[in-house]
């Protein structure tokens, strides 16, 4: 979502106090996609989880970010302005065989892959309403699920194939997680504590039993894990400023996510940090070098 940082200069302070790095050997192994601006633009990087040895895979002069894994490991979907306003493209897990997906006058963003990989549900703005839509994952065939006067942005299937969570300000003065069918059916509020700051962006437990998501904490937008049957949460993060889009590994221990620089108002950068999935060993990872818009980490599936 397009968010205006002013609002954070009063909440957030610059202080970063992390406990020791994570683990290395296999859990160094894992892969890890990431969007940096280290080049001048944003491009979407593959790497270690310790961020070294990073291989830029899109190395083009346009913005490329949102980068979403199939189930498979095979394939990338992610946003592109490369030819106009951003829209869904479709590249090789090395970067190669780019495909446009999407061709239209908005802007499409924040794909999420179904779990048999045969389709995609992404966020489609048209003038100033952002809906859910659902595709197959060739670009055919997209079907808008929510169909409402209200910002719905930030979708992502469940691991188990039986929900689609996302934000939406629909009701409230502020974004709420919300999940539905994959029809856009059985619509259910999960959380009762509207964040007026927006920068949700539910994330899925491997088990689909939980969420991710930012709402606002003590002095900070924290990341809080909600039960997706109960609404019961818990604090993920702890840290102050903005910490938002995050990520769990695809063995469920550990956790992904980005926390913005206070003193970056304007076109904000964050850092890159990796933790154990119960919040404790965070390492920062990269810092100051991510977009926060479209900056969402991905683990490379098992």
């Amino acid at each position: 979502m397009s968010r205006v940082m002013v609002v954070l200069a009063g909440i957030v302070a610059v202080t970063f106090a992390f406990a020791p790095a994570c683990g290395q050997g296999d859990a160094d192994a894992a892969l890890l996609l990431f969007v940096s601006n280290r080049t001048g633009n944003a491009d979407i990087f593959l790497a270690g989880s310790d961020g070294k040895k990073a291989v830029n895979l899109t190395n083009n002069k346009a913005e490329d970010t949102y980068p979403a894994w199939s189930p498979d490991g095979k394939k990338i979907a992610f946003t592109s302005d490369r030819n106009g306003a951003p829209q869904l493209y479709l590249m090789d897990a090395d970067g190669g065989n780019v495909k446009r997906l999407t061709d239209h006058d908005g802007v499409d963003r924040a794909p999420s892959w179904s779990p048999d990989g045969k389709k995609i549900v992404f966020c489609r703005h048209l003038e100033g309403n952002p809906e859910i839509l659902v595709m197959s994952a060739d670009g055919t065939g997209a079907t808008n699920l929510t169909k409402l006067d209200a910002y719905d942005a930030d979708p992502a299937w469940s691991p188990d194939g039986k929900k689609i969570a996302f934000a939406s300000n629909r009701g409230d003065q502020g974004f709420d997680v919300f999940v539905m069918d994959p029809d856009g059916g059985n619509l259910k509020k999960i959380t009762e504590n509207p964040n007026p700051f927006g920068y949700i962006y539910p994330a899925w437990t491997p088990d689909s039993k939980k969420l991710a998501h930012t709402d606002l904490g003590e002095n900070a937008l924290h990341i809080f894990l909600s039960d997706a049957a109960t609404g019961k949460r818990a604090s993920l993060t702890k840290a102050p400023g903005l910490n938002t889009q995050g990520a769990f590994a695809p063995d469920g221990k550990r956790f992904a996510f980005l926390q913005v620089d206070a003193d970056k108002e304007q076109n904000p950068v964050g850092n890159l940090l990796v933790m154990n999935a119960d919040g404790t060993m965070t390492k920062e990872v990269l810092k100051r070098e991510v977009p926060i818009e479209g900056g969402r980490p991905a683990w490379k599936p098992n």
